[in-house]
């Protein structure tokens, strides 16, 4: 690709127009120190003109600059030198025979044409051309440079996503490895809570594979596939397992990582059970100051620091970490009476 399309017309006008403006305020200030002032004509259509001429032909340099690269390696760097310092004169000699003829064409006093007048000046204006030169390979550089950044955020963002998704498939087997033996529990007891165990774990799988590629679920969502496995735990444990919630419904656009309270919730429902009796789960979602605040507490014997944290705890960790960095808060903590409460919170995001 060539490298002025890299840019555009504006930015090539405005620049030349600044190079005019500085043109016209020196020439102002030669007229205002000579001795035979400037006429008009001369004063502001040199200037103008120089800025026109040079817009026109900046698209040349920058062709030849893509065509013959400095750049590209020491192979041809001699031979392309020594095409850009061709080019440089036969483009200067160019710009001042086109000057000079605008000029006269203009009817700018004191401006025949000659060819003394052509050459005169070629040696002071070639730099000209090797600004521009430099100026396309300073930008083809930055674009370089910008490409680079941005390759790497979205390298960055793969891998981000792909520790995300090996995450979320190591919880959902968890998940339905638990479910299934539960299953397996119901069948030979109680086949008709088997059979409606299994008829809810087919729609929540349903659920689950409509959202397989996404990592973030607004929460409204993300508490229907916690409905539908409290409905399979409470056929499961009949009357022994009381939910409750308490959600805004300022916090259900919230999006929150796919699956995360499942994990959660399922922890809960094994502690609040584990004393034997009647277990109570409640589940509570609030917007807090710019904030998601969630909260999944039970009423089991509290929380405990003795070994390490579950599969389905550590990995709801991980997620956060990779979504959010160090922005959200997971912290267990005893609940008020008796229990444990995970405490979450997240940036509220829609």
């Amino acid at each position: 690709m060539s490298l002025f399309h890299r840019i555009t017309w504006l930015r090539v006008a405005l620049a030349w127009g600044v190079f005019t403006l500085l043109m016209i305020v020196l020439a102002y200030g030669q007229a205002l120190t000579g001795v035979t002032p400037l006429h008009w004509r001369t004063l502001l259509l040199g200037p103008l003109i120089y800025g026109l001429i040079g817009t026109l032909l900046t698209p040349v340099v920058f062709r030849l600059a893509t065509r013959f690269n400095l750049t590209a390696g020491r192979a041809h760097w001699l031979p392309y030198l020594l095409v850009h310092a061709g080019a440089s004169v036969g483009l200067t000699i160019l710009y001042r025979g086109l000057y000079v003829g605008a000029l006269y064409v203009c009817g700018v006093p004191g401006a025949p044409v000659s060819w003394s007048l052509i050459l005169g000046s070629v040696n002071a204006w070639i730099p000209i051309y090797w600004m521009v030169l430099f100026v396309a390979y300073a930008l083809d550089y930055h674009d370089k440079w910008q490409r680079r950044n941005l390759d790497a955020v979205r390298l960055e963002m793969q891998l981000v996503q792909a520790q995300l998704l090996a995450l979320k498939q190591q919880l959902n087997p968890h998940f339905l490895f638990n479910t299934l033996n539960a299953i397996a529990t119901l069948i030979g007891d109680e086949p008709q809570k088997a059979q409606r165990m299994t008829a809810k774990l087919g729609e929540f799988l349903r659920m689950v594979l409509d959202h397989t590629e996404a990592q973030q679920v607004p929460l409204a969502h993300e508490l229907r596939f916690i409905e539908l496995y409290l409905d399979m735990e409470q056929v499961r444990f009949s009357d022994r397992l009381a939910v409750s919630y308490q959600v805004s419904e300022a916090a259900l656009s919230a999006l929150v990582p796919h699956l995360l309270l499942q994990p959660l919730v399922e922890n809960a429902v094994r502690h609040g059970l584990s004393a034997g009796g009647p277990g109570q789960l409640h589940i509570q979602a609030d917007r807090h100051d710019g904030q998601l605040v969630l909260e999944v507490r039970d009423s089991g014997p509290g929380p405990t620091s003795a070994g390490p944290r579950g599969v389905g705890l550590t990995n709801s960790e991980q997620r956060l970490r990779a979504l959010y960095g160090d922005h959200y808060v997971l912290a267990l903590r005893p609940a008020p009476g008796q229990g444990t409460t995970v405490h979450l919170e997240l940036p509220f995001l829609t």
